[in-house]
């Protein structure tokens, strides 16, 4: 019995690491029957544990990428500041700068002040990110509210409209903070 449980737990883990997707698969490598793979697999609700495990897993991975992204951006920062105080100690040693000095230090300056923004996750024009995906949020609202008028308009049959209706707003992701206003009701620009 106890070999049993550990083709079972062996069955288990080559379908939850995605190995070996279907239950004839895992049938073959570990010489079962196929039906007793999906005996187990509906016991155990191996496609909850599955989705889950993959949940986890995505998550994980968008921790591990804004921490690295974090760290670089710190990195970048720096590496800014230090050329910021490297041309500023350069200046008050030199008593006397000619224009054509000057255009290249204003130069140098206005590249290592667009790269501390960017490195601090803002745009170079002085937009923050947030109001950049705000923006980009709005006007995928209005395009969906615009596409939602326009099923109003042509199609006739009132259910249609409504599962074509639910059916884009299912799509899209909604919006973390307050809505940009309710289903099927134009966004004001």
């Amino acid at each position: 019995m106890k070999a049993r449980g550990k083709i079972r737990e062996e069955a288990r883990r080559l379908y939850l690491t995605g190995e070996l997707q279907t239950n004839a698969e895992i049938a073959v490598r570990l010489r079962v029957k196929p039906h007793t793979v999906g005996k187990w697999r509906r016991d155990e609700n191996w496609d909850d544990l599955r989705r889950k495990v993959d949940r986890r897993a995505a998550e994980l991975f968008a921790e591990k990428i804004a921490s690295d992204r974090v760290t670089l951006n710190v990195r970048h920062y720096r590496m800014w500041d230090l050329l910021i105080a490297k041309l500023a100690d350069d200046l008050k040693g030199r008593p006397g700068i000619e224009i054509r000095e000057l255009e290249k230090i204003s130069g140098i300056l206005d590249r290592a002040q667009k790269g501390q923004r960017l490195a601090k996750g803002l745009s170079i024009d002085g937009e923050t990110e947030e109001a950049i995906r705000a923006q980009s949020e709005a006007e995928t609202r209005h395009l969906i509210d615009v596409f939602i008028e326009s099923i109003k308009e042509n199609v006739h049959d009132e259910d249609a409209r409504e599962r074509i209706r639910q059916a884009v707003l299912a799509a899209v992701p909604e919006e973390e903070d307050a809505r940009a206003g309710e289903p099927g009701e134009a966004v004001v620009h």
